[in-house]
C-alpha cells in the first residue's frame, strides 16, 4: 500500500499544503490540495475520496477536482463520507449558489460525481482496501478513518482532526495489524485553550493521549499550523514520543 502525503498542514502558504493523502494513486484520504498537488493525468485516476469532515482545510480542492473531470471519466467519483457531512457538502458548497451540484450534471443518469454514505464503525471495500471510520473529538461531525490493504496487510490509521479522544484508540488496540497513526498536532503547548475549543491536539496534549495507544507504530504528525511550525518540532521533541515521524509532506510511504 502505498500512501503519498500530498499536504499534511492546518494553514496554507506557498509550502504548506492543505491536508490530502493518496493511496495507491486512486483513493484520497481528504481533499485539501488535490488540485495544487497533482496534475490532470494523475486527477483522473483519483476514482475515491474520504471526507473526514467539512472544513475547507480538508475539502477546499473538491470542487476544483470534480470540475477538472467533468466530461473526462466514464464512472462518477465517489465521495465517501458521514451522513451530516454529506447534508453539510450539498447544502454548503455544491448547492447550485457556491458551486454547480455536479450529482446532477451533465443528468443525474450520469453524474460527475455522487456520494456514499458511511456508518461508523461498519468495515467497506474500496478495491483491495478495507475502510474503517470511527467518529473522534472536533468541533464538527468527524470521522477518522482506519485503511487496511487486503494484498499486504499494512494498516494505518489517519485520526483526522481530534482533540483529546477515546473511541479510536480502542479500536486502534483491537486490529490485527498497525503500522502507522496519521494524528492531529495543531498549536503550541501554550494554546492548549484554543486547542480544546476548536477540537485539536497540542504537543503535551498528544503525548498523554498517545499513552492510550498500546501498538508499536510509527506516529505520524499532520496538521501543524505553519506559523508555529519552529516551535512545534522542539515541542514534539520534547515529548520524547517513539517512533515520531514530523516533516511527512511530499513523502511517499509503503505498508
Amino acid at each position: 500500500m502505498k500512501v503519498d502525503i500530498l499536504g499534511a498542514y492546518g494553514g496554507s502558504t506557498d509550502t504548506s499544503f492543505l491536508t490530502s493523502f493518496l493511496i495507491d494513486d486512486f483513493l484520497a484520504l481528504d481533499a485539501g490540495c488535490l488540485t495544487q498537488t497533482l496534475n490532470l493525468e494523475n486527477q483522473v485516476k483519483v476514482t475515491d475520496i474520504l471526507i473526514s469532515h467539512t472544513h475547507l482545510d480538508h475539502t477546499l480542492s473538491l470542487a476544483f477536482l470534480v470540475d477538472n473531470m467533468f466530461g473526462l471519466r466514464d464512472e462518477p467519483l465517489k465521495i465517501w463520507s458521514g451522513t451530516a457531512m454529506i447534508q453539510a457538502m450539498r447544502q454548503h458548497i455544491f448547492n447550485d449558489v457556491i458551486w454547480p451540484d455536479f450529482t446532477l450534471l451533465p443528468n443525474a443518469e450520469e453524474a460527475t460525481m455522487f456520494f456514499r454514505e458511511v456508518t461508523p464503525e461498519v468495515t467497506f471495500n474500496i478495491r483491495h482496501l478495507r475502510i474503517t471510520a470511527v467518529p473522534v473529538n472536533h468541533v464538527v461531525p468527524c470521522f477518522a478513518f482506519f485503511v487496511e490493504c487486503t494484498k499486504t496487510g499494512g494498516c494505518i490509521l489517519y485520526t483526522a482532526d481530534t482533540s483529546t479522544t477515546e473511541r479510536v484508540w480502542e479500536v486502534a488496540n483491537k486490529v490485527k495489524r498497525l503500522d502507522a497513526v496519521i494524528v492531529d498536532c495543531s498549536f503550541p503547548n501554550h494554546m492548549e485553550d484554543l486547542a480544546v475549543a476548536s477540537g485539536h491536539m497540542t504537543p503535551a496534549m498528544l503525548a498523554a493521549d498517545l499513552k492510550k495507544l498500546k501498538r508499536d507504530c510509527k506516529i505520524m504528525i499532520y496538521h501543524i499550523k505553519p506559523m508555529f511550525e519552529e516551535l512545534m518540532l522542539a515541542e514534539l521533541a520534547e515529548q520524547k514520543i517513539p517512533n515520531l515521524v514530523v516533516g511527512i509532506q511530499s513523502k511517499t510511504y509503503q505498508f
